[in-house]
């Protein structure tokens, strides 16, 4: 009765420190917004990090920045390195997570030629029905920046959802690792027996 009491109280303990160890697995995920980088920290649960710290570092490693996250666990910081950075959360108590955005100068240049050749394209049609329009390049790049930014803001957020819900501990982990423990313990039992025969 006493060995029973006993392996039941630490499958309790092992359920109960497998539960607490998972839930305070950190997440942090961002993307570049113009110079900025936005982004959001939570742990495995889905509750966000509040009041934690968040670092930028560039490629070689040099911290280029750093913020806080809000009561929401979101963050927002300014900056002006074209290339890719790495995000790091520190959450306290050892908790780190850590997030690469790659460089996006690729994308960019290629989203820029395509953009060069339709604006080309269109200045020649205006040209030939005498329409001109007096905006400059870079205004232009700047508002279609503006709309584009507007209209994308609810796919990053949705983006933002599933990348939390993708982390979060899923019941099947939990019970494949109380299977892990009893096959454990039964070829623990396994030998024992063997050695009283």
């Amino acid at each position: 009765m006493n060995k029973k009491l006993f392996l039941l109280f630490s499958l309790f303990l092992i359920l109960i420190s497998v539960k607490a160890t998972l839930a305070h697995k950190v997440n942090v995920f961002g993307y570049r917004e113009v110079n900025c980088i936005i982004g959001e920290a939570y742990f495995s649960d889905g509750s966000p990090c509040k009041k934690c710290l968040v670092e930028i570092y560039d490629k070689q490693g040099k911290k280029i920045a750093q913020t806080t996250t809000d009561e929401r666990g979101k963050f927002k910081v300014l900056v002006n390195e074209k290339g890719s950075v790495k995000i790091k959360l520190i959450a306290g108590e050892g908790h780190l997570a850590e997030y690469e955005i790659e460089d996006l100068k690729e994308v960019a240049e290629k989203n820029q030629i395509s953009f060069q050749k339709e604006i080309s394209k269109k200045v020649v049609k205006s040209k030939n029905s005498q329409i001109q329009a007096s905006i400059s390049k870079d205004e232009l790049k700047n508002i279609v920046r503006e709309v584009v930014a507007k209209e994308t803001e609810g796919i990053k957020s949705m983006l933002m959802d599933l990348k939390k819900d993708m982390n979060k501990t899923k019941i099947h982990e939990i019970i494949s690792g109380i299977g892990y423990i009893f096959g454990i313990w039964g070829i623990i039992a396994l030998l024992k027996t063997r050695k009283r025969l």
